[in-house]
């Protein structure tokens, strides 16, 4: 049976939870995820390196059209959410960048203020992880990192 619900939070949780699990092969680890969600739930998408996969990003997109269209009464179908997958290959440079950035301090910046709305954004490097809602919050070399996989993976930012 599948599981429809109108509870946003259960969409938000499946969503998220679809857009950064991985089938890893045996030996293959992970050498960042990157996941990004409207708070509203306009968009939803996710970008990965693996130790396997030096060549390639693999990139999640939550078809959020599709979506609107065929369940806009409000109610969820939280076994269909219509998510695409596609690999985008990577020069030797897009490699050598990345794996710069991704060995540079990756932090967050301390800002005042409420998000009413923006992003849910997660970065998992090894056993790291940070999250945060609106792009002032990146440090310089966090904010060179989410861009540059943003630009590859051909994702257009929302705010």
């Amino acid at each position: 049976m599948e599981r429809i619900s109108r509870d946003t939070v259960a969409l938000f949780t499946e969503l998220k939870k679809e857009l950064t699990e991985l089938d890893l092969g045996e030996n293959e680890k992970l050498r960042f995820t990157y996941c990004e969600i409207g708070q509203l739930l306009t968009h939803g998408f996710s970008v990965s390196l693996t130790t396997s996969d030096n060549n390639f990003l693999r990139v999640k997109n939550w078809n959020t059209k599709f979506y609107r269209e065929g369940f806009e009464n409000g109610f969820f179908n939280l076994d269909r959410l219509a998510i695409n997958e596609k690999k985008i290959k990577l020069t030797d440079s897009e490699f050598l960048d990345l794996q710069k950035l991704i060995n540079k301090e990756l932090n967050k910046n301390k800002i005042d203020g409420i998000v009413l709305d923006g992003l849910f954004c997660q970065l998992t490097v090894g056993n790291k992880t940070l999250e945060w809602n609106m792009n002032k919050e990146m440090n310089k070399n966090l904010s060179e990192l989410i861009l540059l996989i943003r630009k590859k993976a051909s994702v257009q930012q929302r705010l």
